[in-house]
Order: structure tokens, then C-alpha cells, then sequence
């Protein structure tokens, strides 16, 4: 998966929560979803263009181009292994453990996130097998 900054990953994830509700973002709304300025907006519109993560044009509507699904959908895979490893191992409430995995899904590494699925799904079978 592509890596881009924090706020970036961000910016892409309300991008398909919106894109989601209602086939297009328009820079504005995304503005408001985000709490910020609409040219913050545009900068951080104009860098995910940039790696080729959305669709964009000034003045048009915004969608996630096929790479940017492809982040998307590692950051999802990211978020439920997190929150299924902090909760069905690790043994924290399931508000908390949702919360720390949207923490977490933009900092861990690939790596480690196989090692923990890894982990994961050893500790089930073997939990199976007793």
C-alpha cells in the first residue's frame, strides 16, 4: 500500500465515507467534514491528485481513483485486524479498541500488521483445537 502523511490518509478516508453517502465530495462539504479552511482543503486535494489517489479538477467533484480504493481498503483491513487484535487478545472494550485502531491504522507498517494477523489467527486456532 501507498503511505502518505497522516492528514492525507485522513483526508482520503472522509473522502470515501462521503463519496460513499453520496457519489461525489465536493471540496466544500469535505471542508466541513474536516473542520477546516477550504484551502486546506484544495493543498491537501491537490497532493493526493499528486500520487494519484483521487480524481480531482478544480471546481469539480472529487472521487477516489482505483489506487485510492486500494488505500482505502488496506486502511479498513489495518483498522479490523487492529481493532480485533485489541479486543479479542489484548482484551480491551470494544469502544476502546476501535478507538486506538483508528489511531493506529496510519502509523503500524505493513509488517507488522501481517505479523499481528499472523499472531491472531494462530491464538484462534489453536483456541479451536482445545
Amino acid at each position: 500500500m501507498q503511505r502518505v502523511s497522516l492528514a492525507l490518509e485522513s483526508y482520503l478516508e472522509a473522502i470515501a465515507d462521503i463519496q460513499a453517502e453520496d457519489g461525489a465530495v465536493s471540496p466544500s462539504v469535505l471542508a466541513e467534514k474536516m473542520g477546516c479552511k477550504r484551502s486546506s482543503v484544495t493543498s491537501a486535494l491537490q497532493r493526493l491528485a499528486e500520487n494519484g489517489l483521487i480524481n480531482y479538477h478544480s471546481y469539480r467533484p472529487v472521487t477516489l481513483s482505483p489506487k485510492g480504493k486500494e488505500v482505502i481498503e488496506s486502511l479498513n483491513k489495518y483498522h479490523n485486524i487492529l481493532r480485533n487484535f485489541l479486543h479479542n487478545v489484548l482484551g480491551f472494550d470494544e469502544t476502546y479498541s476501535e478507538k486506538e485502531a483508528c489511531k493506529l491504522e496510519h502509523q503500524i507498517s505493513p509488517e507488522i500488521i501481517e505479523r499481528i494477523e499472523s499472531f491472531a489467527k494462530t491464538l484462534e486456532n489453536k483456541k479451536n483445537l482445545e
